[in-house]
């Protein structure tokens, strides 16, 4: 027959040194795993209380069907410790260590380790007794699940845990509501002040836009002024009488009517010194010829003013 056919505890006994180790491992690991979660320290305590097992094989794939509860194979592994072993005492201490070697066995070991005593023939008075030698401590009676004090604690721990479980939903329900207020503010804060600064971006526009408008009000005025000053002397030239000599003569020195003889000659001496033919005599002759013609009509105004102003 294949050895595919068989289950995998079936082909650990089928290929093991020692079958009645191979089902005490077996057993061993499902006091372990009922116990509580296994990790590499339970796993080192199981290793270390089995080091004389002559097995042959890995803890790991024992471990991996009593983690499974696979019936099957326990009662089997049950079936084969019942035959081939002599003597039950040396192998309930190591299950009561491993249960109870740090504190009370679970629930479901109570049941378990009275299980395998049973299995091998052991008295519950006896039992007890290699309980309290082994784990220095008395063996107690297991909760009975058919009674309502096994099932009112859990009852109120559930309770409470619920309790706790709604208390964390609120709490976590009012810190996301009091976020999203706070964001809401934010986002409504933000908002204000983007309009806050949006007026004051119009505000501005319009302020600018006021003033240029004044300063190009303001040029057009002074423009329009300045051409009805310049209309207004204009028409005023064209009703005045022409110039006479003494006012020509007058403006060729810079002065207006009604200048006295000492202004005529202050003038002279100033614009005789600034015109005289001399100054451009390095600049060549057609600048001397027409130095020489300005300061022949400077001459010519002065004497004559000269003679007409007492």
């Amino acid at each position: 027959m294949s050895i595919a056919r068989f289950t995998p505890f079936e082909r650990l006994l089928l290929t093991s040194r020692h079958q009645a180790d191979t089902a005490a491992l077996l057993l061993l690991g499902w006091v372990l795993v009922n116990q509580g979660p296994v990790g590499e320290t339970q796993r080192a305590r199981l290793a270390s209380l089995t080091r004389d097992f002559r097995h042959g094989h890995a803890l790991e794939p024992l471990l991996e069907i009593a983690a499974a509860q696979d019936l099957d194979a326990i009662q089997l592994a049950a079936e084969v410790l019942q035959r081939e072993a002599r003597g039950g005492y040396p192998f309930l201490r190591l299950a009561i260590a491993l249960a109870a070697g740090h504190g009370e066995p679970s629930p479901a070991n109570h049941h378990v380790l009275r299980f395998l005593a049973d299995l091998l023939g052991v008295p519950p008075q006896e039992f007890a007794a290699l309980f309290e030698a082994t784990s220095q401590r008395p063996l107690k009676e297991p909760d009975d699940p058919s009674r309502h004090a096994y099932w009112q604690p859990r009852f109120e721990e559930r309770a409470r845990q619920e309790e706790a479980r709604r208390q964390a939903e609120a709490q976590a329900r009012a810190s996301e509501e009091k976020k999203r207020d706070a964001e809401r503010r934010q986002r409504d804060e933000a908002k204000r002040k983007r309009n806050e600064d949006g007026e004051k971006r119009r505000g501005h526009q319009e302020e600018r836009r006021r003033q240029e408008q004044r300063r190009q009000d303001d040029e057009a005025r002074r423009r329009r002024e300045e051409r009805e000053r310049r209309q207004g002397e204009q028409e005023w030239r064209q009703h005045q009488p022409p110039p006479g000599r003494q006012s020509r003569a007058l403006q060729v020195l810079g002065l207006s009517d009604g200048a006295s003889r000492q202004e005529i000659r202050r003038a002279y001496r100033r614009l005789a010194q600034a015109h005289h033919p001399d100054r451009f005599h390095a600049e060549g002759e057609a600048v001397m010829a027409s130095a020489s013609r300005r300061f022949q009509r400077i001459k010519q105004a002065y004497d004559f003013l000269m003679r007409e102003v007492s």
